[in-house]
C-alpha cells in the first residue's frame, strides 16, 4: 500500500517530487497526483490545495480510490509565541482543532459542544478536537530523533484566517494549549478519523503568530525543512 502525501500547495511538495523514481502525474478532480517511489517507499503525492475544504475534498477522492499505509501532511505552519520555537523548527500534531467553529456570545466564545451537535459522532462525538494517535505520533518523533531531526510535538490549530495579530494568536493558543497553526489539518484528521486511516502532521515553522510582519518570516527555510523531514520519516519509519 503507498503513503499518501497531503499537500495544500506545490511548493511545500516540490523537493519529494524531485526524489521520486519513475514518477508519474495526473489530474484527479482538479487535484495534481504524483505517484512514485520515494527511496524504496511507493507514495502518492496530492496537491490539495489551501483550506479546509479543498483539503477535505481532495483526501475524501483519494480515499474513496486508494488504501494508502498512512495519511502524512506536511507543509509550513506559523508558531504560537507561547510555544517558544524558532523559524525553521520541525512539529508534530498531538491533536488538531477547529479554531472558530462555535458559538460566539456576549460573555464571549464557546466551542461546538455549545450547539450540541456533534461534528463527527463516531465510538464518541467529537467537536473541535480531533486527537491523533499516541503510539503513531510517539512512533514518528523517535523515527526522527534517529536520522538527528529535533521535534516538538503539541496540539496545533487550523484556522480560516490566518492570524496578524499578536493578541489574537495568543488567544488560540490559549484557547487550545496550542504550539502552532496552519489552514488544513483539521479537516485531514478528521477525514482520516471517518476512514481509519493512520495519520501524521508534521510540519516546519515559517513565523511567529504576531503583529504581521513579513520580512521576520523564512518561508524557504520552512519548506526546505518539512520536505526533508518528510522524506527521512518515511524512510525511517518502520
Amino acid at each position: 500500500m503507498p503513503i499518501l502525501i497531503l499537500t495544500a500547495t506545490a511548493f511545500e511538495q516540490q523537493t519529494l517530487r524531485d526524489q521520486l523514481t519513475h514518477p508519474a502525474q495526473q489530474e484527479i478532480a482538479h487535484n495534481t497526483w504524483t505517484r512514485g517511489i520515494l527511496g524504496n517507499r511507493p507514495v502518492i503525492l496530492i496537491e490539495g490545495g489551501i483550506g479546509l475544504v479543498n483539503t477535505a475534498h481532495a483526501l475524501t477522492v483519494a480515499l474513496q480510490q486508494i488504501n494508502p499505509e498512512l495519511v502524512i501532511q506536511t507543509g509550513i505552519g506559523g508558531a504560537y509565541l507561547q510555544a517558544n520555537l524558532n523559524i525553521g523548527d520541525l512539529v508534530l500534531a498531538t491533536e488538531e482543532n477547529y479554531a472558530e467553529l462555535g458559538v460566539i456570545t456576549p460573555q464571549g466564545w464557546h466551542p461546538a459542544d455549545e450547539i450540541g451537535i456533534p461534528v463527527l459522532k463516531t465510538d464518541r462525538d467529537y467537536f473541535n478536537t480531533y486527537p491523533l494517535d499516541t503510539n503513531l505520533v510517539s512512533e514518528a518523533k523517535q523515527a526522527l530523533q534517529r536520522v538527528q531531526e529535533s521535534v516538538s510535538t503539541g496540539p496545533f490549530v487550523t484556522v480560516q484566517q490566518c492570524s496578524g495579530r499578536t493578541d489574537v494568536g495568543n488567544t488560540l493558543s490559549h484557547r487550545f494549549n496550542a504550539i502552532c497553526e496552519n489552514m488544513e489539518g483539521v479537516a485531514a484528521a478528521q477525514i482520516c478519523l471517518q476512514y481509519n486511516i493512520p495519520f501524521i502532521e508534521l510540519r516546519a515553522i515559517s513565523n511567529q503568530v504576531e503583529d504581521r510582519n513579513k520580512e521576520s518570516w523564512n518561508i524557504p527555510l520552512a519548506l526546505e525543512r518539512a520536505q526533508t523531514a518528510t522524506s527521512k520519516l518515511i524512510q525511517a519509519l518502520s
